[in-house]
């Protein structure tokens, strides 16, 4: 009896070299394949041996390389799909590297899903062709490696990468099937500085680096960075295109090199302004034969590049974090989980925020308890804290946002500013945009501060102020509500110049409270009111808190007492903003008594006088 083969192999004699490669890869994944040079007997008639595989065969793969189909493929192909359709097997077409974009292929094979190595013969591919002629789709497991060639500028995080199983899953899939005749994917990943773009891309790479030949790594944070990063692959470690030439010489080569040797992944880092953008997609439509991922500030990109949000990360992911990060190098104490919960709360999970606090109680050994009464005495001293190798993240948590604060509009900036006075809940865009004219005056608040009076802003509304925001990652919308993350809020705040707080603080209560003269005064029935709520605590305990500051305990008094009894209403007794409230108040109060003189005691002022 003929053996039972799994898979005839139909292909161009000329495409030899990867037929043999795709049927040795499939050989060792114990599946039998039938490949001419390896079946035929010499001497005997081929037509038999062929009729008689057709006859015992359970699926077939029509291999089409660079210069399509040989003179004896369709013939085969043709015998094939009348037995198989007879016996409801497969015929898979299957794409060879070199193959062209639009291959020309008979009608009868048109009908069929294809499998498409011309980004490489890699393994994750090669499981799409195991799938097709088993039926069954293959499990592979993260390798944890990268390609053999590679520049990734950090080793894999291993069990520290918390909370992103999902995204990392959901990045995998989309490079991996952005459609079946692709030659080139272009990827995004967006989101606010400091939540994890580059981490997670590098992550992939290890995670999934038998899907690559060669991966890639480049800052393009800038056109001229760009040119030089692609130029740097150029080098004898990497690519060994020869003696260093002229920088655009170089990058010809070197995209001349990936044209040529497809299968690779280019990670383009950091593509956080107007500029770098379009550079980098001038460059898109000739990088072909790869994957490209880029992570990028900048929400809005072309239909054509995929996109994927990045988010911060669940609070008992970021808790589990910081525990393990700082395991046997902080002063261990048996509230540890509580404490660090309660820092990641305050962190809100983004991941360089966690990762700073954990490489400072590394740096300085303290208790997250410790850390905690830092971070309220001296925060802007913690977020402005910063130690490359212990962190391995180029810039501090103030620093990393800089760069996207300097490049707003004038609007755009002052609405980001007030809101660093708010509470971190949802904020009505309605509040800013009914109190416009206050907004205006704080806008020359800030040009007064910056030197920049009299010049023209750009933003026709607030409207289009809040849409920059957003197209930087540094606010999230939701229908007619945004969101800024806590920790830029505590950023902005530091970036006020002491003398100048006073005039922001007041700013943002004039406008929380022009909006409220707008809205009806039964606090139990509007939901508009209980949404300000939150907000209008705040700014009145910054108001309180300056006052504080200031020496004028008499007059914080009662302002701290009105906090306390708007949270305990509103808000409830255990609700975090009411216990920062009563502690507040606490403070205070030992204050007060601390500075009173003592009351005289019964019978007079002198009745404690020595020798009375």
């Amino acid at each position: 009896m003929a053996p039972l083969f799994d898979v005839f192999l139909s292909h161009n004699s000329k495409d030899k070299p990867a037929v043999r490669e795709i049927a040795k890869a499939l050989r060792a994944r114990q599946l039998r394949v039938w490949l001419d040079e390896d079946e035929l007997v010499p001497g005997r008639p081929w037509q038999a041996a062929l009729e008689e595989i057709i006859q015992t065969t359970k699926a077939a793969a029509v291999l089409v390389g660079r210069d399509g189909l040989g003179p004896w493929e369709v013939p085969e192909m043709r015998g094939c799909l009348s037995e198989f359709v007879n016996r409801k097997l497969p015929v898979i077409p299957v794409l060879l590297p070199g193959a062209p974009s639009e291959p020309a292929l008979p009608l009868f094979l048109n009908a069929f899903t294809w499998v498409d190595l011309r980004g490489g013969i890699t393994d994750e591919r090669l499981d799409r062709l195991v799938w097709g002629i088993t039926g069954k789709k293959p499990r592979r497991k993260k390798t944890g490696r990268p390609p053999f060639l590679h520049n990734l500028p950090y080793l894999p995080l291993g069990k520290l990468l918390k909370g992103r199983d999902e995204e990392l899953r959901h990045l995998a899939e989309s490079l991996e099937t952005g459609g079946q005749t692709a030659i080139v994917q272009q990827q995004a990943l967006y989101g606010l500085g400091g939540i994890g773009k580059t981490r997670l891309a590098v992550e992939h790479a290890w995670a999934f680096g038998s899907r690559y030949r060669a991966a890639f790594f480049v800052r393009a944070d800038t056109p001229e960075g760009l040119r030089t990063g692609l130029a740097a692959l150029a080098r004898a470690d990497l690519l060994k295109l020869g003696e260093r030439k002229a920088e655009e010489e170089t990058v010809h080569e070197v995209l001349a090199w990936l044209k040529a040797n497809p299968g690779w992944l280019l990670i383009l880092d950091n593509v956080d302004s107007k500029e770098a953008e379009s550079a980098v997609l001038a460059l898109l439509p000739g990088l072909t034969g790869g994957r490209v991922l880029l992570t990028s500030r900048l929400r809005e990109w072309p239909s054509w590049v995929q996109t994927q949000p990045l988010d911060t990360i669940p609070l008992e992911e970021a808790r589990d974090f910081l525990l393990k990060r700082t395991n046997g190098h902080r002063r261990a104490a048996p509230d540890d989980a509580d404490r660090a919960r309660e820092l990641a709360q305050k962190l809100d999970g983004l991941p360089l925020a966690l990762e700073q606090a954990g490489a400072y109680i590394v740096h300085t050994r303290l208790s997250f308890s410790k850390y905690l009464e830092v971070w309220e005495e001296e925060r802007k001293r913690v977020l402005e804290w910063h130690d490359e190798a212990t962190m391995g993240y180029p810039a501090s948590v103030a620093a990393t946002w800089k760069a996207s604060f300097d490049r707003l509009k004038p609007t755009a900036a002052t609405l980001l500013r007030l809101c660093a006075f708010l509470a971190p809940d949802p904020i009505p865009e309605e509040m800013f945009e009914s109190e416009k004219e206050r907004v205006e005056g704080a806008c020359e608040l800030l040009r007064s501060e910056t030197g920049q009076e009299g010049e023209e802003d750009g933003a026709d509304s607030i409207h289009e102020a809040l849409a920059e925001l957003e197209s930087y990652s540094l606010i999230s919308r939701q229908e007619a509500m945004f969101t800024v993350h806590r920790v830029v809020q505590e950023v902005l705040q530091h970036r006020v110049p002491p003398e100048r707080l006073q005039d922001w603080i007041e700013a943002a209560l004039k406008i929380v409270d022009g909006y409220v003269s707008h809205l009806s005064a039964n606090v139990r029935t509007s939901p508009l009111w209980h949404g300000l709520i939150p907000h209008i605590a705040r700014v009145v305990l910054l108001v309180a808190r300056l006052l504080l500051d200031a020496k004028h305990l008499s007059a914080a008094e009662p302002v701290m007492r009105r906090v306390v009894e708007i949270f305990e209403r509103s808000l409830g007794g255990d609700h975090p903003y009411t216990g920062i409230a009563q502690r507040n108040l606490a403070l205070l109060l030992a204050e007060i008594a601390r500075q009173s003189p003592p009351s005289p005691a019964p019978g007079g002022g002198d009745s404690m006088k020595p020798g009375a």
